[in-house]
């Protein structure tokens, strides 16, 4: 290692200020903030230009609107007294309409004539410009168009008054345009000024500090080259160099203590902070419905897996009598925010739909209780519907959100057809219409969240609708718990390892016919996990119930099947590698017939002889017991590798006292 060589201690550090490197440096920043600030500025001003026009044309928009809604009340009044409104009362109420200082009104009739302008430079612009103003008011709807008025860029704003010949409107001038600028231009060159002015203080102060002499520290520095860290150092009054170095000293003699305090003190508001996220998700899945009703008339499970720990996507369901109340909605959003704003909307879809048998009923007064005081501008996507489960008829309102699913009893899979309609808490008091179809037993719904469709791969690739359609389509005979979990499942395995950005809700049902006969096949399918016994107990109970099979059977065919599974997740795919079981199961001439199909290692359990189970234990060959259980449970046992690669057994119990 080279030697170092001591620096000159007697250095005297007394350039001139104006040859000072330090003061050229801290100047060019100086002018270099200067002028990033003054760039910025004119960024933002054109950027905000659109909005500000919005904001203007909104509020003569509004006012404009408000005036049209009096006139026709007037009107209405009028024909209750038998009379018409004269032009004259029309144009009296039009006048009221002073958003701005150099606005006026206008109004003209269904022959395209004016019958009021508020101001006669109107009548000396050019007549391709009249002609313009006149084709847009004599279009029959409500819009803003750009015109040139007395030569200079204004907006004009029109809406047809209802019930009369008439269409109302206001001309706002650029000068309106331009006077939201005031504030704005204010606050730039306010905050321009005294952050100039802060910004030279803290200059001048700078370069004084960086100029002044070092030699102070030369026999502390000595001691401290010496190699005594733990030296006392000498006190230095001034904030210059001298004091930073004497703190950089200092800071290396306490940092490591203050670092473990610090990071101590971080890791306890982190937990603090993760423990409230847990309490928060905690509650917000806690509101979500898990109780999925158990009836011979609908099969129906959903899932809500929140990007974060809270999220802003919602399900919800309540069967009443006959009728099943659905709800899937998301909100623009996520975190707590969200969160909050999908508890409020799924308490207001709770209260509404047990006093409200319409759909579009319970859309509109979500609506209306959500816009009405909607300051923040959040709104929801939302899909509501009614199944009547004893007509068969399924009566939905779509209000922005993705189209459902449809799987009809015959016939393939399509997105439900539904009127594009805005979503809720935008506009106040919107109409929103319901659709009604048949749903005859048979059909299902699959009701998600764009978190489904807009899933992306480690390509950037979306999930997309197609591939949704094609999962369902080959597995429509899935119980509604089965699908759900399955297209879990392949959303996960398609992400491949990607951070979920968005709340992934799902919500399937399907109608059934309570005289409806046995399911011709039940299917599961598994991942290669443990965890997933659970999933595994719950489908033998279903399968058995369904088959009337009494508790002995029911626990034979849970062990077997248990025992087949386990053998499966822990030998059949090695290193931990990704897989899946699929487990059928089907009636024959009274038996329970299962299957269990993996594409792992070739393996044939019946392959094993039979264990003697007389053998004292230590003279016994390891393994072969799971086999043998199996066979003792079960009336037969069959194997098969296929084609595909695929390792498939079969078992068969026999059911007693059973009509199938």
């Amino acid at each position: 290692m080279p030697m170092i060589e001591e620096p000159n201690f007697d250095y005297q550090y007394n350039l001139a200020f104006r040859k000072s490197f330090a003061a050229r440096l801290t100047f060019s920043i100086l002018l270099i903030a200067t002028g990033v600030f003054l760039v910025a500025a004119l960024i933002y001003l054109y950027v905000t230009e659109d909005s500000v026009k919005q904001e203007t044309a909104q509020k003569a928009k509004m006012a404009l609107h408000d005036a049209v809604a009096t006139m026709r009340v007037k009107a209405m009044e009028a024909q209750l007294q038998q009379r018409q409104m004269t032009t004259a009362e029309y144009v009296a109420i039009l006048e009221t309409v002073k958003p701005y200082e150099h606005s006026f009104t206008v109004m003209m009739d269904q022959e395209g004539k004016w019958v009021h302008i508020g101001n006669a430079s109107i009548l000396k612009d050019s007549a391709a410009e009249q002609k313009k103003m006149k084709a847009a008011m004599m279009s029959g709807k409500s819009s803003m168009e750009v015109v040139e008025n007395d030569s200079k860029k204004s907006l004009l704003i029109y809406e047809p008054v209802e019930g009369s010949p008439y269409v109302a409107g206001v001309i706002c001038s650029r000068i309106d345009i331009l006077m939201g600028y005031r504030s704005l231009l204010f606050y730039a060159v306010f905050f321009f000024i005294l952050g100039l002015v802060v910004l030279s203080s803290f200059c001048a102060f700078a370069i004084i500090r960086m100029v002044k002499p070092l030699n102070h520290f030369a026999e502390s520095a000595r001691s401290i080259a010496g190699g005594n860290l733990d030296t006392a150092l000498p006190e230095i009054r001034s904030k210059d160099e001298l004091g930073l170095l004497r703190d950089s000293f200092e800071y290396m003699q306490s940092s490591l203590k203050e670092h473990i305090k610090e990071l101590q003190q971080t890791t306890a508001k982190k937990e603090h902070m993760e423990s409230e996220l847990t309490i928060a998700h905690n509650i917000q899945m806690s509101m979500i419905s898990a109780d999925f009703p158990v009836r011979k008339d609908v099969d129906l499970f959903a899932s809500l897996t929140p990007a974060r720990e809270v999220g802003g996507d919602l399900y919800d369901f309540i069967i009443d009598g006959d009728e099943l109340f659905f709800v899937i909605g998301d909100v623009a959003g996520k975190g707590v925010p969200a969160s909050l704003f999908m508890a409020t909307t799924r308490s207001l879809f709770r209260h509404l739909a047990g006093n409200y048998q319409s759909a579009a009923n319970i859309v509109r007064e979500i609506n209306h209780t959500i816009a009405s005081s909607n300051g923040a501008f959040v709104f929801v996507t939302m899909f509501v519907g009614v199944l009547d489960l004893r007509n068969h008829l399924l009566t939905y309102c779509n209000a922005g959100h993705n189209p459902p699913v449809l799987l009809p009893d015959e016939g393939p899979c399509r997105l439900l057809e539904v009127m594009p309609q805005v979503p809720v808490g935008i506009i106040d008091h919107y109409q929103y219409e319901e659709q009604q179809m048949d749903f005859p037993p048979g059909t299902a719904l699959l009701l998600y969240t764009d978190g489904l469709t807009e899933a992306e791969n480690t390509s950037q690739a979306m999930f997309g609708e197609q591939r949704l359609m094609a999962a369902v389509e080959e597995n429509r005979q899935m119980g509604a718990t089965d699908i759900i979990r399955f297209l879990t499942d392949c959303v996960g395995e398609y992400a491949g390892g990607m951070e979920q950005s968005d709340d992934l809700t799902m919500l399937f049902f399907r109608h059934l016919a309570e005289d409806r006969p046995r399911p011709a096949t039940r299917h599961i399918v598994m991942k290669n996990e443990l965890r997933e016994i659970e999933r595994l107990h719950g489908f033998v109970s279903s399968v058995c119930q369904e088959f009337d099979a009494d508790p002995s059977f029911r626990n034979d065919v849970d062990l077997a099947l248990e025992e087949v599974v386990v053998n499966v997740i822990n030998y059949a795919y090695p290193r931990q590698r990704r897989g899946h079981i699929e487990v059928t199961t089907w009636g024959d001439d009274g038996c329970l017939c299962l299957s269990v199909k993996d594409s792992g290692v070739p393996f044939d359990p019946t392959s094993a002889g039979e264990v003697n189970v007389d053998v004292p234990l230590e003279e016994r060959a390891i393994g072969g017991l799971g086999i043998h259980l199996v066979r003792q449970l079960m009336d037969e046992l069959s194997y098969e590798r296929t084609a595909d690669g695929y390792n498939v057994l079969t078992m068969k119990k026999r059911i007693a006292d059973t009509d199938n």
